[in-house]
């Protein structure tokens, strides 16, 4: 059962293996913020994630590409799943 149910609003960090969800804000420092922007996190893009990693990250896809993230940052990234 998924933490975020659908139309629901919560972090990255919840959303389970094989689930997308829709980024709609970057809660986090502007440094990492203009760092996520450079790999494509940016509001209104859909995200997939792909596996999880140790420590609680995750591999994320973005468009064509796919990113380790940390715990850390996956809970700075706003997301809305419809």
């Amino acid at each position: 059962m998924s933490l975020i149910t659908k139309s629901a609003e919560g972090t990255l960090a919840r959303i389970p293996v094989g689930d997308s969800a829709v980024i709609v804000a970057l809660d986090t420092t502007p440094t990492a913020a203009r760092r996520l922007q450079e790999l494509g996190l940016r509001p209104g893009q859909r995200v997939s994630i792909m596996q999880s990693t140790a420590g609680g990250g995750r591999v994320i896809k973005v468009a064509t590409s796919r990113y380790a993230l940390s715990a850390d940052a996956l809970r700075g990234i706003k997301v809305s799943v419809a």
